[in-house]
């Protein structure tokens, strides 16, 4: 609807919310390319750590090992913090992107979606990449108020879940236990949750509508499921062998992946290669791998998820 009451065609709208978005897009990945070359040009940080090689060298040509040694580490320090810095934009840029494909975006929302872009660009420009990467979170929390069950809860929300498995015998159908507990400071709210299975799995049921789980609270839930392949004989007596329970701490798009493996059988297990369930959107460099497990032996493995960036952080 217009301001003289004259009703907009729907294919207008369309084309105009699908321009707005379009925009949107090509502000943020301007942002991260000028974010980059900050990184390796004009940021303070780098002018900082060029100072303070230049002061290594002169504690070196009077031999003060001892003082060069400190200012190499204050170099060093401030270029993972640069690092870690452009990371966290790129997250919150990726991020921004996946909200957008669940979110319907109103022409206020864009608007201002695109000013708060803008402030970020700036900060970038002079080289100030947490300052741009406060103005993106601030965007983010803005858009993820109001009705957020659509929204995927491993990028946007703050819980630990807890994953386990179980095969009676005699059957190719196991059990699949969900522990959720909401370990943020806020109530989580109604989400639509897929049982954690590899594609292709049958499960069932095949989802579950959650309730508003408050701070502290905690949720069990029970799947039935097969894979997408008849067991042969060596798989079903592994999965008697092997214990494996998971679990996932989400911080609001960074994830760590908890394995505890159990070797329940008489006998010792090698190479036993585990490729743990990852959420859609996220990617790990590479997969734990354990050449040898005594009986009853039990090993823990911690490994950290990434939201996959792809270029310039789409989708």
């Amino acid at each position: 609807m217009t301001d003289d009451g004259m009703e907009v065609p729907e294919d207008v709208m369309r084309e105009e919310r699908a321009l707005r978005e379009q925009g949107i897009r090509e502000a943020s990945q301007t942002l991260e390319r000028i974010a980059r070359q900050a990184a390796k040009r004009e940021n303070p940080s780098l002018a900082e750590t060029d100072m303070d090689l230049s002061e290594a060298k002169v504690h070196l040509s009077l031999h003060q090992l001892g003082k060069a040694k400190k200012t190499l580490k204050r170099a060093e320090r401030t270029l993972e913090e640069l690092e870690e810095d452009v990371l966290h934009l790129r997250r919150s840029i990726a991020m921004l992107h996946r909200l957008l494909v669940h979110k319907h975006i109103s022409l206020e929302e864009a608007e201002r979606i695109l000013y708060k872009l803008r402030e970020a660009t700036a900060a970038a420009e002079i080289g100030d990449i947490r300052a741009s990467t406060d103005e993106v979170e601030d965007l983010l929390e803005d858009m993820i108020g109001g009705n957020t069950s659509t929204l995927n809860p491993f990028l946007f929300r703050h819980f630990w879940m807890g994953v386990d498995t179980r095969w009676p015998a005699g059957g190719e159908t196991g059990v699949l236990l969900v522990r959720i507990i909401n370990d943020g400071p806020i109530p989580m709210p109604m989400l639509r949750l897929k049982p954690p299975v590899p594609e292709g799995w049958t499960a069932n049921p095949p989802n579950v509508d959650l309730p508003i789980i408050a701070p502290g609270g905690n949720i069990p839930l029970r799947f039935d499921i097969q894979p997408d392949y008849r067991l042969s004989s060596e798989d079903i007596p592994l999965t008697r062998k092997l214990s494996v329970a998971t679990a996932y701490e989400m911080r609001s798009g960074e994830i760590t992946v908890t394995m505890r493996i159990q070797n329940r059988s008489m006998e010792p297990l090698s190479e036993v290669l585990l490729t743990p369930w990852i959420p859609s959107g996220f990617s790990t460099e590479e997969v734990p791998f354990i050449r040898n497990l005594a009986p009853d032996e039990v090993a823990v493995i911690r490994m950290p998820l990434r939201i996959n960036l792809g270029q310039g952080g789409a989708l």
